[in-house]
């Protein structure tokens, strides 16, 4: 203004409290106590009894009869491994058979029969009725004769043992081919015995765990207990706003600014009591 001091511009601040209404108040209280009591000062606790299902009897005496069975092994393949070594080391071939002899003699009594009751008897009457019996030819005959017996009874022995080595040849063959599942076999019992122990370590560490269960909660109880707590008592339900408004120099009196500082004002307390996520009213 002319001939005179500016006036300074004028800062106009303004406070409001927003509360819950008068009626709200008694539940609120009411839950904040509740939630106190039940929650707060309400330790939490943990399952009273043990979570880990025990063993059925059956399958506790399964576990034993098994275990029991794999710490003895199996008699039928001690008596199979046995029998495979015998074979292999040739046994049977340095024994025999104790049946070839009686094969042997039923495939030559034949042979012997055809000679010792028609050859020999043949020769005999032949030469005798030449009058040549006992001469040398008849001597050299005989001697061919026997001869041609020989061979053949060789040769029927010679045909039965071969086969008979070929036979044996051929198991020890075999067994050779089942040797390494046999040797893998003693491995059976120790595995099943190593199941049985798996099963109760599984178990055992089903219990040690129940019990790390109950202390991990009891360690936590506590922080646990107040985040329920908190959580429960969490929330807008009131406060305090400031505003300040600067009025420039000459309209500190200015009906409508003041009008608009308390519109201003209020409009921040209405945004705090219907705020959607922590207002009073919000939800």
């Amino acid at each position: 203004m002319p001939g005179g001091d500016d006036p300074e511009p004028q800062t106009i601040t303004q406070q409001a409290n927003s509360s819950p209404w008068s009626e709200q108040q008694p539940f609120l209280k009411t839950g904040f106590q509740s939630a106190q009591d039940n929650v707060l000062n309400r330790p939490l606790q943990y399952f009273g009894g043990s979570t880990v299902v025990g063993f059925d009897p059956a399958t506790e005496q399964s576990l034993n009869m098994t275990q029991q069975r794999a710490t003895a092994g199996s008699p039928l393949l001690g008596q199979a491994q046995g029998e495979i070594g015998k074979t292999l080391s040739g046994d049977y071939l340095n024994q025999g058979n104790p049946a070839f002899q009686g094969m042997l003699e039923r495939s030559i009594s034949p042979i012997r029969q055809e000679y010792q009751q028609t050859v020999v008897p043949g020769l005999n009457g032949s030469f005798a009725g030449a009058g040549r019996y006992g001469s040398n030819a008849f001597q050299t005959a005989r001697g061919q004769a026997a001869d041609s017996y020989m061979r053949n009874v060789g040769d029927v022995a010679s045909g039965l043992a071969y086969a008979n080595y070929g036979d044996e040849r051929g198991r020890m063959q075999t067994a050779a081919g089942l040797a390494p599942s046999l040797a893998q076999a003693d491995y059976a019992d120790a595995g099943m015995l190593g199941q049985v122990g798996a099963a109760r370590e599984g178990q055992a560490q089903a219990q040690l765990q129940d019990q790390v269960n109950r202390f991990n909660f009891q360690q936590s109880e506590p922080t646990n207990r107040l985040a329920q707590y908190m959580g429960l008592i969490g929330g807008g339900y009131g406060g305090q706003s400031t505003s300040s408004q600067v009025v420039p120099a000459g309209q500190g009196s200015n009906p409508l600014l003041t009008a608009l500082g308390i519109g201003a004002t209020g409009t921040g307390i209405a945004n705090t009591l219907f705020n959607p996520m922590s207002g009073l009213f919000g939800r």
